[in-house]
């Protein structure tokens, strides 16, 4: 059988080799200093808070800069403004509750597409219901994919189904699991144009460290992420980003409320934002750290050597080295400005389309390639551009 190429790293997730040494450092600390009178400076304040005999002991945790110092790493890499909020989680899940609770509270009735992450979706779908308002989804994958519709048919249909919905609100993912990169900000354009938009919350767990956020950051009033796709660092961690003028107070007496009301359901999100602010209680729940530290690490990682540069050439070289099990299968693409790094295959081999996800899994996998696989004949890659095809 021929070397394993994990094409799949957004799915499978790819821990660098910084973010590895900054886990078993941390392990090792929580093993043998488990109460030290320095952690809750060195967690606030960073691996310099620290006395000199523990930076040569933990030296794997050089690059954590505590709470705050991380979420000026990711604000950095997301190209917020300074003004921005960065909030950490134990599962972005969590940060998209939240953004729909804010959402809600303005918005009747909320535009989503066929595109969104199933989980996501239901989470929105559900605050909607709680909430007594709505939801409208209309359908853009097919025609995307095989209708080859522009970026311009992308945010004319939405602009138009958001009018005649009488929609105030608009939920859409940045770049789709599937690989599709919508464009934001003309879309909100067209939208604004014809209607008022009071609320935009926006998932690029697909898009960050993957395709750069700057139409989300000018136009979306919520975003969420996560480290362990794109990022690098294998362990979850939820990612969230607010600031514009109109909703970053409210959001802000949002996540208040459900922090001191005990409603926020997520221990290192609670952790996290009172240790930032010098509030801890000592009654909150007890949250797992090691995420953090595996965060910034890959934080520190791509902020040092990595950018967006060249990542349209090297999608495409990657794709040319790439033989699927047969040669009925052929790259379904959208057009230019839609495309990332996530490539789905699809099959004109009538059999091949009613073969199960497993089956086609494993016809790739016979082949010596890793892919996400999905009924009708269709498998995902995701071609990490940093780091090539990595073989086993």
């Amino acid at each position: 059988m021929p070397p394993l190429l994990y094409l799949d790293t957004a799915r499978l997730g790819q821990m660098t080799p910084a973010a590895k040494d900054a886990q078993l450092d941390f392990v090792r600390l929580s093993a043998e200093e488990p109460s030290s009178l320095y952690f809750e400076k060195f967690l606030r304040d960073g691996f310099s808070a620290w006395p000199s005999t523990y930076q040569h002991r933990y030296p794997g945790l050089e690059t954590w800069t505590g709470v705050a110092g991380l979420k000026r790493s990711l604000q950095q890499m997301a190209g917020a403004p300074v003004s921005w909020a960065t909030l950490l989680a134990s599962r972005s899940l969590s940060l998209v509750q939240l953004g729909a609770s804010s959402m809600f509270r303005v918005c009747r009735n909320v535009l989503t597409t066929d595109l969104n992450w199933s989980t996501y979706q239901h989470a929105v779908e559900h605050r909607a219901l709680c909430t007594s308002n709505r939801v409208t989804t209309v359908s853009l994958r097919e025609n995307i994919l095989h209708q080859k519709w522009t970026t311009r048919d992308v945010a004319q249909f939405l602009a138009q189904s958001f009018v005649v919905n009488s929609c105030d609100g608009l939920f859409l993912p940045a770049v789709d699991h599937l690989g599709i990169r919508l464009p934001i900000r003309e879309i909100v354009d067209g939208i604004e144009q014809a209607s008022e938009l009071r609320f935009c919350l926006v998932d690029a767990a697909q898009a960050f460290c993957h395709v750069p956020l700057d139409e989300c950051v000018q136009c979306a009033d919520f975003i969420v992420a996560g480290s362990h796709k794109w990022m690098g660092a294998y362990l979850p961690t939820g990612i969230g980003w607010f600031g514009q003028h109109r909703s970053r107070e409210a959001i802000q007496q949002r996540l208040h409320h459900q922090l001191t009301s005990g409603r926020i359901g997520d221990p290192l999100l609670q952790f996290t934002e009172q240790l930032d602010r010098g509030e801890l209680d000592g009654h909150s729940e007890t949250a797992n750290l090691t995420n953090l530290f595996a965060c910034a690490v890959a934080a520190a990682d791509r902020l040092n050597r990595w950018s967006f540069r060249g990542m349209r050439s090297n999608v495409d070289d990657l794709l040319h080295v790439i033989s699927p099990p047969t040669s009925d299968w052929r790259p379904l693409r959208p057009a230019m400005p839609m495309q990332s790094s996530v490539v789905l295959f699809a099959t004109s081999d009538p059999a091949k389309m009613t073969q199960t996800p497993d089956a086609l899994r494993q016809l790739w996998l016979d082949s010596g390639l890793i892919v996400s696989a999905y009924s009708g004949g269709r498998v995902r890659t995701a071609l990490s551009p940093q780091a090539g095809l990595q073989s086993s």
